[in-house]
């Protein structure tokens, strides 16, 4: 699901009354123009698969979804790297009928071993050329070389610069992925983004590799490299400027040159590395809180922490919490405990959309060891809608000698209710979030939620049907809910809920500053969500590549633009919205029936393109799903259309891209890379 305030939704953009796509027809013959690629063609078989770490299944998912097509900045520009290592420049006229094919530069095959694709036994990764302006091309060969290569049209390829990669100064380094490079400071230097696993330190051992598939990393590094007046000979040095570990392979990584921060894609977060501040890059000095206290011999650190009484020397049990608290999805529950004796006139409570103003008038002459709440304007941790919330106070909350006994407790409880339903709140309020344990004042002491009892008894009702049913051998194959298949006979085989729900890549959004820091206060939510598409690749010349998304809604594609940055938000830009601008209806339950997706790109709010991977069989045809988007906010139906691309003379489908042709008032034209052909379709969109 998006995140609510990251991505919050525009509820006037949304469809409930669409009824679906309709098919309609594209003729191939005149739609695609097919060109025959120089000898020996396009491969994704340039990696090689290591002995000593085999590929995790992560790894080899994001080896599929590897674009072999790259964007150039001049207008129909692209390129790849052949089956023999050889950067072809595609230049494509702005009518589309003239296709270029020039090779211009060599991927050298013996710096690292003689073989060509292989280090310490480790596999490999895709070159990968990125356009840096309309001469410039950076080429990562997959190993751990970067080469600054001059390609201008009609003239050879010169090779500029030379440099390499050395992980934490080792002698022995990964393979690296190339994801992203620009031109920062006046042409002068080359801001790259690279990934590769991350090497396990072991005191006393060197450096060794994690080959444990619950517990491989990959590191993220943010690299310098200094382009040279002229071509040099010489291997140049590489400075890296921060470095990032995560659980997943970075599936997308862009530079947004007004905030210089980068934003990476990917299945987890990316955190600072132990030892190196988020913020500056230097020397980390953990907080009190992140210090762990060294047991002595015999000594159990496992006990609650207690108080001593500084009059009577007696300990005393901990101290409770000063609330509990629970939630639904759609509404959160505080209860207070107060002396049974509290007027109401002594309780003043203000509740906002955004904080919350609570005080309670201890009485002069009590003694009473209760806590009694003081809050002003205390920020919640999510928005509220003030108008549907209220308080309660109840003097019967509890009861000391029994059912006959006089009321000692009182609860006070406020009944919110949320203004993002759906959103899982972590804390009741917003500074617990970021008060560090050992400094925080009594009034940000972390409050664990209590799961309700309703709750409760329904879990323990569903495990005892989830056992029961699998003791008699029922519900096999029906997901283990121990509930029946839930489908009529006739439905059989037409809802599987499982995989609607598994409709686009789970990523999550980190961003990082120029020096490795994060926003200065960490952000509320957990910036998570369902990837359908990304927007076509682009050239980055403008340092605006941040793209748009087509995220998971229900059932629905939300279309969300990225959020303006200048060069005083490096900061905030993390917590910044995202603008839903469209949506793409029921885009979620019709992608989730494809299953051998291997690219989902958008071209804005006109269309969707779901290119299938030729997985199945190497000489089938691929096809591409194409979801137009609908006229309005309000119609029932929208159009589709299927091409088949790839496969037979044409081979697997490698990669895509897109251009605006000078023709027909500027029609946008697709352009897919296969191993034997390339493919330009038009009339598309």
């Amino acid at each position: 699901m998006s995140n609510s305030t990251i991505f919050p939704v525009n509820t006037t953009l949304l469809n409930s009354k669409f009824d679906g796509y309709k098919l309609c027809t594209l003729d191939a013959e005149s739609s695609l123009k097919s060109h025959d690629l120089p000898s020996p063609g396009a491969t994704q078989s340039t990696v090689s698969v290591g002995i000593s770490a085999p590929l995790t299944f992560e790894e080899v998912q994001s080896r599929i979804r590897h674009n072999h097509l790259s964007t150039g900045s001049s207008a129909g520009s692209f390129a790849y790297v052949d089956s023999a290592g050889t950067l072809i420049i595609i230049r494509i006229d702005e009518t589309a009928r003239d296709v270029v094919f020039a090779p211009v530069f060599e991927i050298p095959k013996d710096r690292h071993t003689a073989g060509g694709f292989q280090t310490d036994g480790l596999s490999s990764e895709y070159p990968v050329p990125i356009s840096l302006n309309e001469e410039l091309w950076l080429v990562g060969d997959g190993q751990r070389s970067l080469y600054l290569v001059s390609a201008i049209p009609r003239s050879p390829g010169i090779l500029i610069a030379s440099y390499e990669y050395s992980y934490s100064s080792q002698t022995v380094s990964p393979p690296i992925r190339l994801h992203s490079a620009v031109l920062t400071n006046h042409t002068q230097t080359i801001t790259a983004v690279i990934s590769h696993r991350a090497y396990i330190v072991e005191s006393g051992a060197g450096t060794s590799r994690d080959t444990s598939a619950d517990r491989i990393q990959f590191d993220v590094a943010c690299i310098s490299l200094a382009v040279p007046d002229h071509p040099l000979h010489n291997i140049r040095p590489v400075e890296v400027r921060w470095t990032r570990r995560g659980t997943s392979v970075p599936s997308h990584v862009a530079y947004d040159a007004p905030s210089s921060s980068h934003l990476i894609l990917g299945g987890s977060r990316y955190s600072s590395l132990f030892g190196q501040d988020p913020m500056t890059g230097g020397a980390y000095q953990p907080p009190a809180d992140e210090i762990a206290p060294i047991p002595r011999a015999g000594e159990s650190l496992d006990v609650e922490m207690t108080a001593v009484d500084s009059t009577s020397g007696i300990t005393l049990p901990p101290a409770p919490p000063p609330y509990s608290w629970t939630q639904t999805s759609d509404s959160v529950t505080i209860a207070f405990p107060l002396p049974a004796t509290t007027p109401s006139s002594a309780i003043k409570v203000a509740i906002a959309a955004k904080n919350l103003s609570l005080l309670v008038h201890r009485p002069i002459l009590s003694q009473s060891q209760f806590p009694f709440p003081r809050y002003q304007a205390k920020e919640w941790w999510a928005d509220i809608d003030a108008s549907a919330s209220f308080w309660t106070w109840d003097k019967e909350g509890d009861r000391q000698k029994g059912e006959d006994g006089p009321p000692t407790v009182g609860l006070l409880t406020l009944h919110l209710e949320k203004k993002h339903e759906g959103t899982r709140w972590s804390h009741v309020f917003y500074s617990v979030d970021i008060q560090p344990a050992s400094t925080a004042p009594e009034e940000d002491v972390e409050v664990p939620e209590t799961i309700d009892p309703s709750e409760m008894w329904h879990i323990r009702e569903s495990l005892e049907k989830y056992t029961a049913a699998l003791s008699e051998g029922k519900d096999v194959g029906g997901g283990g809910l121990g509930m029946g298949t839930g489908v009529s006979s006739l439905g059989q085989g037409e809802y599987d809920e499982e995989v609607d729900e598994s409709a686009g890549i789970p990523v999550m959004l980190t961003w990082v500053g120029e020096m490795g820091g994060d926003s200065h206060a960490p952000p509320k939510h957990t910036t998570e969500m369902n990837l359908l598409s990304m927007q076509f690749p682009k050239s980055n010349l403008s340092g605006h590549g941040i793209p748009s998304l087509v995220i998971k809604h229900d059932i629905d594609g939300l279309l969300v633009d990225p959020p303006i940055s200048t060069p005083n938000s490096s900061s905030t830009i993390s917590s910044t919205a995202w603008t839903h601008s469209s949506t793409y209806p029921a885009l979620s339950f019709v992608l989730a029936s494809k299953r051998d997706i291997r690219f989902t790109y958008h071209i804005d709010s006109r269309a969707v393109f779901a290119f299938e991977g030729s997985s199945r069989m190497l000489t089938a045809s691929s096809n591409v799903y194409i979801y137009r988007g609908a006229i309005s906010s309000k119609a029932r139906i929208a159009q589709q259309a299927v091409l088949k691309i790839g496969g037979g003379d044409a081979g697997a489908l490698l990669g895509v891209g897109e251009m605006v042709s000078s023709g027909n008032g500027g029609e946008v034209l697709v352009i897919c890379l296969c191993e034997k052909k390339l493919i330009v379709a038009s009339g598309v969109v």
